[in-house]
């Protein structure tokens, strides 16, 4: 098993991504074995207020489960969005 669990995130990530983030999360969150849980931002151009909130939460269920929560990949607009949101103070960003 791996200890990483990788979530490829939508180019366009806001509240209407919110079901499916929300059933992908928790299915990461149940996995045992995995320590870690990757959002991988490869193909994210676009992303809103929602979408900070839903990592921000992500985060916190995951610290009551003793998992952590990266982001990768980040670049353009929503590495900049991340970066004002300051996203970094709780969550890696790579």
């Amino acid at each position: 098993m791996s200890d990483v669990t990788l979530i490829r995130i939508p180019e366009r990530f806001d509240f209407a991504c919110h079901k499916k983030f929300n059933e992908d999360t928790d299915q990461a969150l149940k996995a045992s074995g995995a320590s870690l849980i990757n959002l991988d931002f490869s193909q994210v151009n676009y992303l809103d207020s929602a979408a900070l909130g839903m990592v921000v939460y992500l985060h916190k269920k995951a610290s009551a489960v003793n998992k952590k929560v990266q982001i990768s990949n980040a670049h353009g607009i929503a590495l900049e969005i991340l970066e004002v949101a300051n996203i970094s103070k709780i969550i890696p960003v790579k």
